[in-house]
């Protein structure tokens, strides 16, 4: 028999019951067979009301969860890890607390006590503006990037840039990097974790900011030149990255997503884990990434991938390097931040450089500076200072005094006489 209202049916049995319908219409109604009603008629005669209603009704159900351990996760959402998303929630409570439940359980259980979620949204409007992009088909494929200027480490400590990136096709963190502005250098670390743990990537997908397209323009505000030298397009360039910019936000809805799940999550496992630096998180970042990626990156519709083997550690450090344009002066050296450098070979002997020849000098992340020559790498070593054949100068000046023969002695006025 299908499941019927207890009332619906206990009015049925009492008609059966008082002869005013027959076994067979009682039957037909509760969808049951003629026996079933005569059972139902014997139990009503025998036990009234209370034979429609479940053995097991007003006892406590064998899997509610045990008052004790309700007030527990309430104790604990209240102090240790308030501000917590109920999903995070849910698994810090199976993971660190050994206490296993279910959403919707520990969904009535806090809105019983009277919190709401912090990831709880308004109501959506029904037409998209921005339809989602159909997701790349290949690891690797494309990659966005973006920083995320926050408070990550709470309302009573300066804002801090974390620069990250997302992979297209699955959702994945590639590398994260904090710094305490949005600065070349940490898109350059993170771009180091990409090549150091998974290799090339064949795109980086960015917005219309200044550390990857920089645009002169004309006085009427016209754009007259995009190939301007930048460093993180040189080494995209070099490295046989494309790099694709825009400046609509909606154009990188993944990236922008991620910054969303980061500042629920990231900002909650910082706090519990008593990071407040900068030095700390980064260091921190690694771990967070790995467990984040297993929660929350899917399978791409292709097995392929599309990253290009990894460049040795050698080679990254020169390719994420800052790069400047020198020429050389008579004495094979050329000037870099105040200091005076020269190239020098693998034997330690100094390389000599025609005067007025250009080189593309590079620094490294370790301060390392490295020139281009002839094809060539070699390594840029600060010169010592030149010393002076002149004679050294005495301290002040000289009293001057003009000779016998000068005109200020033949002509000077003598004093008249009084």
């Amino acid at each position: 028999m299908k499941r019927l209202n207890d009332s619906y049916v206990e009015g049925v049995i009492k008609k059966a019951a008082n002869g005013k319908m027959t076994t067979g219409q009682a039957a037909a109604r509760l969808g049951c067979t003629k026996q079933y009603v005569n059972k139902l008629k014997r139990k009503y005669e025998a036990e009234g009301k209370m034979a429609f209603s479940h053995g097991n009704s007003g006892k406590p159900k064998k899997w509610r969860t045990p008052p004790e351990t309700e007030r527990r996760i309430v104790e604990l959402y209240a102090g240790k890890y308030a501000g917590l998303n109920f999903r995070h929630f849910l698994e810090k409570l199976a993971e660190a607390e050994g206490i296993r439940t279910t959403y919707p359980t520990l969904l009535r259980i806090l809105k019983e006590a009277g919190f709401s979620s912090p990831k709880h949204h308004k109501k959506r409007k029904s037409r998209n503006e921005h339809p989602n992009r159909p997701r790349k088909d290949n690891f690797g494929e494309m990659l966005q990037i973006d920083a995320s200027i926050h408070n990550w480490f709470g309302d009573g400590f300066p804002k801090a840039t974390l620069h990250g990136a997302v992979d297209d096709a699955t959702g994945a963190a590639m590398g994260l990097w904090f710094d305490r502005e949005e600065t070349l250098n940490g898109y350059f670390e993170m771009t180091r974790q990409i090549l150091e743990k998974y290799g090339i990537p064949a795109c980086f997908y960015g917005d219309n900011r200044t550390v990857f397209e920089y645009r002169k323009l004309s006085e009427r505000n016209q754009t007259i030149d995009r190939d301007v030298h930048i460093q993180f397009k040189r080494m995209c360039q070099q490295l046989g990255i494309e790099l694709i910019t825009t400046s609509v936000s909606q154009a990188k809805g993944r990236i922008e997503r991620l910054w969303g799940t980061l500042q629920s999550r990231l900002v909650s496992e910082l706090r519990l884990n008593g990071i407040t630096s900068i030095e700390e998180a980064n260091a921190f970042l690694p771990r967070f990434t790995a467990d984040f990626n297993r929660r929350f990156a899917i399978q791409p519709k292709m097995e392929s991938s599309l990253f290009a083997p990894a460049p040795t550690a050698k080679e990254i450090d020169f390719y994420l390097s800052v790069q400047y344009e020198r020429k050389a002066d008579n004495g094979s050296c050329f000037s870099l931040n105040g200091s005076r450098m020269g190239l020098f070979d693998d034997d330690g002997s100094l390389v000599a450089v025609p005067p007025k020849t250009k080189l593309d000098v590079y620094v490294t992340k370790k301060g390392k500076t490295i020139a281009v020559f002839g094809s060539r790498l070699y390594e840029a070593r600060e010169m010592p200072e030149r010393e002076s054949l002149a004679e050294p100068k005495k301290a002040g000046r000289p009293k001057w005094i003009p000779p016998q023969g000068h005109p200020w002695r033949k002509f000077v006025l003598k004093p008249k006489k009084k």
